[in-house]
């Protein structure tokens, strides 16, 4: 199925297409900049800070809102167009159990926007969850809403640039038995290993969805709710981290990587930390003649050891 939105296309297209080029630009400065960054985790989220929820009423009032502040911004104002329309598709089949359909929307004549509504017991047995998704050549989108007494209210939002998105996943992440939500993604600039997660964890309602986790290179080990992972770096320079996870909060356990001299050459020894070797508060637990077995089998481990693998086609 299509659907056509009728929307015209806008005055001033052309400097619009150079003004998206520009930012595109600027986006990718912006990702190189973030992602040179040795800190690989998230400030901790705060227990009791329940995610704003939004009606249908509440994203148009949005919606309108949005138009007058980013008039410039098209593609933007077009996407939450159709997340509303998708929303209004949704509401006319909220009695159901489970509900599919998916679709295109044309944005402006230029592209078409996929989208994908999914009504369905997607996290609990016990409560429904709306899943809305929304793609074209420049970003996927993905709202999850909670059914409640008639309404949908959300409770997750991401946006992810379309170059890097690599897929998403609903399973449990930190041990708790409940299935999370979690999005992968690639970093498009920069020299070094860059695989991402970001990970909403379902509450124990049920319902609602903590705020999001961001962790580089990771591997997670949900009967241990533990999370270890590579640091960005240089292969064979980089550290591994090992976190674990308090409810909403994560505590970092330690840090793992090879000990150096004062002219910069490694010892052979493996040094074990409380923090990375550049933070000031570092102190030292361990100091090996070899890696732990627990880190030898994370995914990664190749790129800390600094064996570069070589595809052959």
């Amino acid at each position: 199925m299509k659907t056509s939105l009728n929307i015209n296309r806008p005055k001033g297209h052309n400097n619009e297409i150079a003004m998206k080029k520009t930012v595109i630009i600027l986006s990718t400065v912006a990702l190189l900049l973030a992602t040179i960054r040795q800190v690989t985790k998230k400030q901790e989220a705060e227990t009791n800070n329940i995610l704003p929820t939004n009606t249908i009423e509440t994203v148009i009032s949005d919606i309108n809102l949005d138009k007058k502040e980013h008039t410039e911004d098209t593609d933007s104002l077009i996407l939450a167009e159709i997340l509303t329309e998708a929303l209004k598709i949704a509401t006319q089949n909220i009695n159901k159990e489970t509900f599919f359909t998916k679709y295109e929307a044309t944005l402006y004549d230029e592209y078409d926007v996929k989208v994908e509504i999914s009504l369905d017991y997607h996290f609990t047995k016990d409560y429904s969850h709306l899943i809305i998704r929304r793609s074209n050549p420049n970003s996927v989108c993905i709202d999850i809403f909670f059914k409640n007494n008639g309404i949908f209210e959300r409770v997750v939002s991401h946006e992810q640039w379309a170059l890097t998105y690599v897929g998403d996943t609903i399973q449990d992440i930190n041990g708790d038995g409940l299935k999370d939500f979690v999005v992968n993604w690639y970093g498009a600039t920069g020299c070094c290993l860059k695989a991402f997660s970001n990970v909403y964890l379902l509450r124990p309602d049920k319902k609602s969805f903590s705020n999001e986790f961001e962790f580089i290179n990771p591997t997670f080990s949900p009967k241990e709710k533990i999370i270890r992972g590579v640091c960005y770096g240089h292969p064979g320079e980089t550290e591994m981290y090992k976190y674990k996870w308090n409810d909403e909060k994560i505590d970092t356990l330690e840090y793992v990587y090879y000990e150096k001299n004062k002219n910069g050459n490694k010892t052979g020894k493996i040094i074990i930390s409380t923090n990375g070797p550049w933070e000031n508060n570092n102190k030292v637990l361990k100091r090996l003649n070899y890696v732990p077995n627990e880190y030898t089998k994370i995914e990664g481990y190749w790129w800390f050891e600094g064996n570069i693998r070589v595809v052959k086609e």
